[in-house]
């Protein structure tokens, strides 16, 4: 007999995936806008600014977009999870979007699902974050005189 509560679970995973990308989505653009303010408003900042300042805002929104999503995914999984304490759901949430994975607490079928639906949203979110955070350093890098030493 198909147990009809996977279908309803891997469907919340779905959504669930869905709206982390969309709100990761609206934190790029975030970071795209606060380069391009950056620039605007600094356009001669001093050397260790240029470098500095985008990059530590640009991993700050970077930051709190993956804690965001993952407090998305500890409602998701509090739903469906069976956990007792909320810190114990957003503990294991953090590991699997983080892909830790310390094996402390595990979820029952059909709702074990969840946790490789989340582990792989959170290894799509890191190499964004990477592609992110090092195209904001290569373009500053290449603007500015004497980085031809460092990238090639």
């Amino acid at each position: 007999m198909i147990d009809y509560r996977i279908h309803v679970v891997f469907a919340a995973g779905v959504m669930t995936i869905m709206a982390c990308l969309v709100l990761h989505s609206f934190f790029m653009f975030l970071v795209l806008e606060s380069q391009v303010a950056f620039r605007r408003w600094f356009p001669s900042a001093a050397r260790a600014r240029i470098v500095m300042s985008p990059m530590l805002l640009a991993a700050a929104l970077l930051v709190i977009s993956s804690f965001l999503q993952i407090g998305l995914w500890s409602i998701v999984l509090w739903y469906y999870g069976h956990f007792e304490h909320i810190h114990d759901v957003v503990y294991f949430s953090g590991t699997t979007f983080t892909t830790l994975g310390t094996g402390k607490h595990t979820l029952v079928s059909p709702y074990c699902v969840l946790e490789p639906m989340e582990a792989t949203n959170g290894i799509l979110v890191a190499g964004l974050n990477t592609a992110m955070l090092f195209a904001i350093l290569s373009n500053t890098a290449r603007r500015h005189a004497g980085s031809d030493d460092v990238l090639p």
